[in-house]
């Protein structure tokens, strides 16, 4: 299951990509798996997904670093527990088949030998308890799409932030912007927000870059609280640097709360 098993994870992790992506190439895909699982690049998972839908042509092949860090984003501790794991979900579907053949062969032998009035009766049984089924989780389904909490799995950018939607609302909010799944992280972290000199915008543990920033077209900077695809276009985000901050970051935010009150 070598081979097979490492591709299986490469296409597995990119399957869960496009759910959670708003993205609809390859590149968008990569890099929001990257930013996801930190390692590896967005380059390298492209060159990986290549190496596997090409059957090796494209692309190159994905190192056991990668595999693992694909395993975590898939919900298994690496690649030997995602191979136990799958290898005795195929011996159970194998012995699942052997079973339905067993009981197919020995239903048949047992219909030749029942008379036609019995036959009858255990259809009109068998239809009875359909319909009866049918029934149920017809009225099921119908309560469930009822509950607004079951309705609400989907999310929309409002322009500062995400908000909760009902995925069956459409392509997009009012808000014009596209209705997408809903993403716990993303949706508790990802901000837009407004920052002046005084913003502490680095870590004061390790320097790392506390927001993120993206230059529209009408060259403004636009600046947000995690890292990952913008929320309209998909494009990535870029890390705060010193020289972004020195050549963009206003001296104070454009509030009345940020200026002094004249108490005069």
């Amino acid at each position: 299951m070598g081979e097979e098993a490492k591709k299986r994870i490469v296409l597995q992790a990119f399957e869960k990509a496009k759910m959670s992506c708003p993205g609809d190439s390859i590149n968008a895909w990569s890099n929001h798996i990257s930013m996801t699982i930190d390692t590896p690049s967005a380059k390298t998972l492209t060159k990986a997904y290549k190496y596997c839908i090409s059957e090796g042509k494209k692309g190159s092949r994905p190192s056991k670093h990668t595999l693992n860090r694909l395993c975590k984003y898939l919900g298994y501790n690496d690649f030997a527990e995602f191979v136990d794991k799958n290898k005795a979900k195929e011996l159970l579907q194998e012995e699942i088949g052997l079973r339905e053949n067993e009981e197919i062969d020995d239903s048949s032998v047992k219909v030749k030998a029942i008379s036609n009035q019995k036959r009858w009766y255990s259809i009109s049984i068998f239809g009875t308890f359909a319909l009866t089924l049918i029934i149920i989780v017809y009225f099921i389904a119908k309560n469930r799409a009822s509950e607004p909490s079951a309705s609400i799995k989907c999310m929309t950018w409002t322009g500062s932030e995400f908000e909760e939607i009902a995925c069956g609302s459409g392509a997009y909010s009012t808000y014009g912007t596209a209705i997408e799944p809903y993403e716990k992280k993303r949706f508790e972290n990802f901000r837009r927000v407004d920052v002046d000199i005084t913003t502490q915008f680095f870590s004061e543990q390790n320097q790392k870059p506390l927001f993120w920033y993206y230059k529209n077209d009408q060259g403004e900077i636009e600046y947000y609280t995690s890292a990952g695809l913008h929320p309209v276009n998909g494009e990535t985000l870029k890390a705060i640097t010193e020289y972004i901050i020195e050549k963009y970051v206003p001296i104070h935010q454009n509030k009345p709360s940020s200026f002094v009150q004249d108490t005069k």
